[in-house]
C-alpha cells in the first residue's frame, strides 16, 4: 500500500479553534501540528480524517491515553487504527542527528513523522512535517502550518534549513507502518532462512549493494518478495525489526545485496535441510505454553521514556527507551506478571511494537 501525500493545515477555519487534547489553554490552531501530522499520515494510506475528527478519537482514549493534557501519546495511534503499528521515536538532545534511519525508511517508501527547529534562533523553536521522500539532498514534507496547505511539493532544507543541513535542525523521529491488507504468501520450499519484503511497504524494499543507503541500488524487490539470507539463520532472524540493521539477502533473480531488516518480516524457523535421523521415544506430551493475554501501557509517569534493559535490573544494558503511552506485550504468564504492575523493585518481560524484547521497570507501567 503506497503513501500517497494528502496536504492538510492546522490553521484551517474549520478546526483552529478548537482545544488541543485535554489541554484547553492551547488549540489546533496554535499547537496541533503533531496531531495534523497523524492526521495526514493516515490519510496518505486511504483514511479520512482532520485533525478535529482524530483530536476526538484520541480524547475518547480517556485522560493519559491518546493524550496527556495537550501531548500526543504517539503510541495510542494503533488504538484507534489498529492497521497502524507504532515503531517507536528518536530523540537527539544534540545535534547532528543520526538520520540514516530517516533515509532508510523514506528509501523503503515509508513517511516520517519528524520534529525540527525551525528556527536558527537560540533555543528549540519545535515543529512537526511528515517527511515523504528526497530530492536531491533535500526532504519532501508535508508541512502543517501553511493555510491554505502548500499546492505543490514543499521541500524541508528549502523553508527551514537557513542554512543549516538536516541533521543539525532534525530534534525527533517518529516511525509508524501501516500493515497491508492482503495475506503474505508462503515461503519458498527448501533449505535456508527467508524474510519477506512486507505487502504494505507497496513501493518495495530496495536492495543495495553495501549495508547502507549510500550503497548503489542493486533492484527493487516488490512487495510479498521472498529474499534468502545470506547469513547464519540466527544471526538474520535476530536483526529482523530492529532498526540500522542490514541483512545480506539474495532474491529469486539470484540478485545479493543488503535490505534494511527493520522493514522485513521473517518465514517463522528456519527451514533446515531434512537430515534422517532414528525414530524417538515416545515421551509424555508436555503440556502446550500460553501466550499471556496481558498488554501494558507505559505510564506518564515516565516523562523522560521508560528504558528496556537485556536483564531485569537497572545494570542491564539499554536496549530502547519507549515514550508514554507505548503498548507493551507481556511476555511472561498473566498470573506472574499482574501482581508485579505498580510495584518498585519488580521487573516485567515484555515486546515492544517493533518486536524487540526485553525488560523494563514494572512500576512505570499501567
Amino acid at each position: 500500500m503506497a503513501f500517497t501525500p494528502n496536504p492538510l493545515s492546522q490553521r484551517d477555519p474549520g478546526w483552529k479553534d478548537e482545544p488541543l487534547g485535554f489541554d484547553s489553554t492551547i488549540t489546533i490552531g496554535s499547537d496541533g501540528c503533531a496531531l495534523t501530522c497523524l492526521a495526514m499520515l493516515v490519510n496518505g494510506y486511504s483514511f479520512n480524517e482532520t485533525p478535529a475528527t482524530l483530536n476526538q478519537k484520541l480524547k475518547a482514549l480517556g485522560p493519559d491515553a491518546g493524550f496527556m493534557g495537550g501531548l500526543i501519546v504517539w503510541g495510542s495511534l494503533t488504538r484507534v487504527f489498529p492497521g497502524v503499528v507504532y515503531q517507536g521515536i528518536i530523540l537527539w538532545e544534540n545535534p547532528p542527528a543520526a538520520i540514516a534511519s530517516i533515509d532508510a525508511s523514506l528509501d523503503a517508501g515509508q513517511p516520517v513523522i519528524v520534529e525540527i527547529d525551525r528556527s536558527p534562533s537560540p533555543g528549540l523553536q519545535n515543529h512537526w512535517v511528515v517527511l515523504y521522500g528526497k530530492q536531491g539532498d533535500d526532504y519532501l514534507m508535508l508541512d502543517p502550518w501553511p493555510y491554505p496547505p502548500d499546492a505543490q511539493p514543499a521541500t524541508l532544507i528549502n523553508r527551514y534549513g537557513f542554512g543549516r543541513p538536516p541533521q543539525d535542525f532534525i530534534a525527533a523521529a517518529v516511525w509508524y507502518r501501516v500493515q497491508g491488507a492482503s495475506a503474505p504468501s508462503a515461503p519458498p520450499s527448501g533449505p535456508g532462512f527467508y524474510v519477506q519484503v512486507p505487502i504494505s511497504l507497496g513501493s518495495g524494499l530496495n536492495l543495495r549493494s553495501a549495508p547502507s543507503t549510500s550503497g548503489n541500488l542493486v533492484v527493487n524487490e516488490p512487495a510479498g518478495t521472498w529474499l534468502k539470507a545470506l547469513e547464519p539463520a540466527a544471526v538474520a532472524q535476530a536483526k529482523i525489526g530492529v532498526q540500522n540493521q542490514w541483512l545480506n539477502v539474495q532474491d529469486p533473480q539470484q540478485n545479493t545485496g543488503y535490505v534494511a531488516a527493520w522493514y522485513v518480516q521473517g518465514s517463522g524457523q528456519p527451514i533446515a535441510t531434512p537430515q534422517p535421523v532414528p525414530a524417538p521415544t515416545p515421551a509424555p506430551p508436555s503440556p502446550t505454553p500460553v501466550p499471556s493475554p496481558l498488554t501494558v501501557l507505559v505510564s506518564s509517569q515516565a516523562s523522560a521514556g521508560l528504558r528496556m534493559r537485556d536483564q531485569p535490573n537497572t545494570n542491564g544494558n539499554i536496549l530502547k527507551v519507549l515514550m508514554p503511552g507505548t503498548l507493551l506485550n507481556v511476555l511472561e504468564p498473566a498470573n506472574i506478571a499482574r501482581p508485579k504492575i505498580g510495584i518498585n523493585g519488580q521487573w516485567l518481560n515484555v515486546k515492544e511494537p517493533a518486536g524487540q524484547a526485553g525488560y523494563v521497570a514494572a512500576w512505570y507501567v499501567q
